[in-house]
């Protein structure tokens, strides 16, 4: 909750808000099918590894207070699909493509999401940790507090993006797109390796470390056509 001072102003949060799961999941056995809320459950992967077979779009799929440990769904297309207070543990969503979706309060740790497509997403309160995340699709996204720990970044799309309060620790970004995206708040990237990103004016007002001054220096001076030589003529 917000800290509300002495003069009666409220204090605006800096923190993401961490996921807090309910002490006992109920195991969910069954396919996630169009039309499906699923509140308090744990999902796991099949033991026999199988996946369901990318098909129809999935539609109208509520997650509340759920866990999702090693679940497979590669390839899916989901039409506003819905998570509150989720975790994904170790999971696989290569290719799933989001359309009309929205994320409140979703933990992804350890999951390979490759070429996934957020499809304008709105995203409150997301943490990925330690993920596999190269060519993921966030284009015209809406966030506010987003967090990417120690994560595979490289060539991530952030075009035409809107964040407020974003976090990039130990991560690589490398060739990342942030053309047109719209970065407020509290916007850190302390550890990261910042190599050959697009649209680097949209980093103003971040923080970084010093040792990724000199990354940054060469990145703003190619965006401003100035060139290091130290050959004189």
């Amino acid at each position: 909750m917000p800290v509300q001072s002495g003069g009666g102003r409220r204090e605006a949060r800096r923190e993401r808000h961490a996921v807090r799961l309910p002490e006992e999941l109920v195991l969910f056995d069954g396919d996630i099918s169009s039309e499906t809320f699923l509140d308090g459950v744990l999902v796991e992967s099949p033991a026999d590894g199988r996946q369901p077979t990318p098909a129809e779009p999935l539609v109208d799929v509520e997650l509340t207070n759920s866990l999702l440990r090693s679940a497979r769904l590669t390839g899916r297309t989901f039409r506003r699909l819905h998570c509150r207070n989720v975790v994904f543990d170790g999971c696989d969503l290569s290719g799933v493509i989001l359309h009309g979706s929205k994320m409140n309060a979703v933990e992804f740790h350890r999951c390979r999401l490759s070429g996934m497509v957020f499809g304008g997403a709105r995203l409150a309160d997301v943490l990925f940790s330690n993920c596999k995340m190269d060519v993921v699709n966030l284009r015209m996204v809406e966030g506010r507090f987003l967090e990417f720990r120690e994560s595979d970044l490289r060539e991530l799309d952030l075009y035409g993006a809107s964040i407020t309060n974003l976090r990039i620790h130990d991560s690589d970004v490398s060739s990342a797109d942030l053309s047109t995206s719209s970065l407020a708040g509290d916007v850190r990237l302390h550890g990261s390796r910042l190599r050959e990103l697009k649209g680097t004016e949209s980093l103003a007002g971040a923080v970084i470390g010093t040792e990724q001054l000199m990354d940054v220096a060469m990145m703003l001076f190619a965006a401003s056509g100035i060139t290091v030589d130290d050959e004189r003529h």
